[in-house]
């Protein structure tokens, strides 16, 4: 007889390399769904499918072309340069059918899920006693929680998330912290909006990022001290792989972020626009989450 017992829905954060990092002050926990339409349905909606991606390049098509294409879609070219499914633990199988399980819960049994996750939630608000719960709901996607789920933000937990939506931006409770994730389709009227909610933004910057091998070989890109967005306002660089708790960053500044993924997703990034090209190529053998 199959098991009827329903998957754990939260992750504790420290399964994150990203998030493991100044995640010692709170019980950081995470909710990883499929990214973009890898479960047969697009859980990022501004993120161009990367399944037709995966098929136009199997068809013969060129980056080149493909690029054209998403630009005329409207949409973001980040799920080709997504490093949730082409590299680190989402290459493993295990780990991406569970994802897409958790999805399927998500899209198939809304109320059912939605209810295990506030159960959830509560568990871990109990068992936490004094010490502050944060959790990250959108690892891998850009679901609008706030207009699904407002229950949760009933609970004494503070929430972030990176959100390519400006709509969302403005709309949230106040323990929901978003950051406008800047990409190849942001719009005029996505920077009035984040301007207007004086939020902060997300910006992945085109310098080295090199964590893995003999330390002689490890290389981490300095990040910009300031960065100019289209509207011509500049703005203050922090390094956003010390840590990913966005909750605590200052106010209205931009989260630099090293590229990262497979060399091909790269470089199909740089081709896109998504990750923005950058003067200085220093570099330093400190990995970011250590300083």
């Amino acid at each position: 007889m199959a098991s009827t017992k329903k998957p754990r829905i939260l992750q504790s954060g420290s399964g994150n390399a990203k998030i493991r990092h100044g995640m010692q002050d709170y019980i950081v926990l995470t909710l990883s769904l499929a990214a973009s339409d890898s479960a047969g349905f697009n859980l990022c909606p501004l993120a161009f499918p990367v399944s037709r991606v995966d098929a136009m390049r199997a068809a013969g098509v060129s980056d080149l072309s493909i690029v054209e294409m998403v630009k005329g879609s409207g949409l973001s070219a980040c799920s080709v340069a997504c490093c949730v499914n082409r590299s680190g633990r989402g290459v493993m199988a295990n780990v991406r059918d569970a994802r897409v399980r958790l999805s399927h819960w998500f899209r198939d049994d809304r109320p059912g899920f939605l209810a295990a996750l506030l159960e959830e939630l509560r568990g871990h608000v109990r068992r936490a006693g004094e010490a502050v719960v944060a959790v990250r709901p959108n690892t891998n996607s850009d679901v609008p929680w706030e207009r699904l789920c407002p229950e949760m933000f009933d609970l004494p937990i503070q929430y972030w998330d990176y959100t390519k939506v400006a709509k969302r931006l403005g709309r949230t409770p106040a323990n929901y912290r978003l950051v406008y994730s800047v990409n190849d389709a942001t719009t005029p009227e996505d920077w009035e909006r984040v301007h207007a909610t004086r939020s902060s933004v997300a910006v992945v910057f085109d310098v080295e990022w090199q964590p893995s091998g003999r330390p002689e070989h490890r290389r981490f890109g300095v990040l910009p001290q300031t960065w100019t967005d289209p509207t011509g306002y500049r703005w203050r660089v922090i390094d956003g792989d010390q840590t990913d708790l966005r909750f605590t960053d200052p106010e209205m500044v931009c989260v630099g972020l090293r590229l990262k993924g497979t060399i091909a997703g790269r470089e199909f990034s740089r081709c896109s626009g998504f990750a923005t090209g950058v003067s200085n190529r220093a570099w330093t053998k400190i990995h970011p989450g250590a300083q």
